[in-house]
């Protein structure tokens, strides 16, 4: 005699199996949602900033808090000057990630991206900066040359950044 089966058509065993790895899927899902902040990745753009209220003519700016863990927020600010230089200020850091002034090199699109992914599934985010750096001639108007950047700077367990990774020598930090 053979053994009952399932309404779906399986073998009691079959069923068994296949819902406990429903299961076991279901109880993953759930731990990497709680483990990661969210499933979105946060971005600081140059879209985002506004003008200055009380600043000259040109002056931008972005306040903002991050969300990089649970519990884990930071402000962060990102300000331009009328002259097209400008700064990322996040917790122990000062980066340039805003140049739109040809004095010899500039940012295309004026700013770096910066992004907060969590690229390691541990629950924190890092921070990833990258973009394209022109190079251009003494008189500012010809690109010689591209470059394309990447800096990722992961969070510590006293709330700093600590750079990990750079493709380039071109510098962000002061």
């Amino acid at each position: 005699m053979s053994p009952k089966r399932s309404p779906c058509g399986l073998h009691p065993r079959a069923d068994r199996l296949s819902l406990l790895s429903g299961l076991w899927l279901l109880l993953f899902a759930v731990f990497q949602v709680k483990a990661a902040p969210t499933g979105l990745v946060e971005r600081l753009s140059r879209k985002d900033l506004k003008p200055l209220n009380n600043g000259m003519p040109g002056e931008e700016s972005l306040e903002t808090k991050v969300v990089l863990a649970d519990g884990v927020k930071m402000s962060a600010t990102v300000e331009g000057t009328a002259k097209g230089n400008g700064w990322l200020r996040i917790g122990n850091l000062k980066l340039k990630v805003f140049d739109s002034h040809d004095d010899g090199s500039y940012y295309e699109g004026g700013m770096l991206k910066v992004e907060f992914p969590d690229l390691d599934g541990d629950g924190r985010r890092e921070m990833v900066i990258s973009g394209l750096v022109c190079f251009t001639d003494e008189k500012g108007g010809h690109v010689l040359r591209r470059e394309a950047v990447a800096f990722i700077y992961t969070l510590q367990p006293d709330r700093t950044f600590k750079q990990v990774y750079r493709n380039t020598d071109v510098r962000i930090d002061p």
